[in-house]
């Protein structure tokens, strides 16, 4: 099974990064796109706040899960 990791941070072997993890290239390419574009996380509690971490650095790789 594939998997595709976004690395957002500096370190892009993933140590020390914040990560989010998409089943397609498509899912993790929208993300990315979606933090140059600006648009944060929304909080599920109050969708009027959204948070912009600001991340300079973002990278997708392609891993294999056995």
């Amino acid at each position: 099974m594939e998997i595709f990791i976004l690395l957002k941070g500096y370190d892009y072997e993933g140590f020390g990064s914040d990560v989010e993890v998409f089943a397609t290239r498509e899912e993790a390419e929208a993300r990315k796109q979606a933090y140059r574009d600006g648009n944060g996380i929304v909080d599920n509690q109050n969708p009027n706040i959204t948070y912009d971490y600001g991340y300079d650095q973002l990278k997708i790789v392609k891993r294999t899960v056995k």
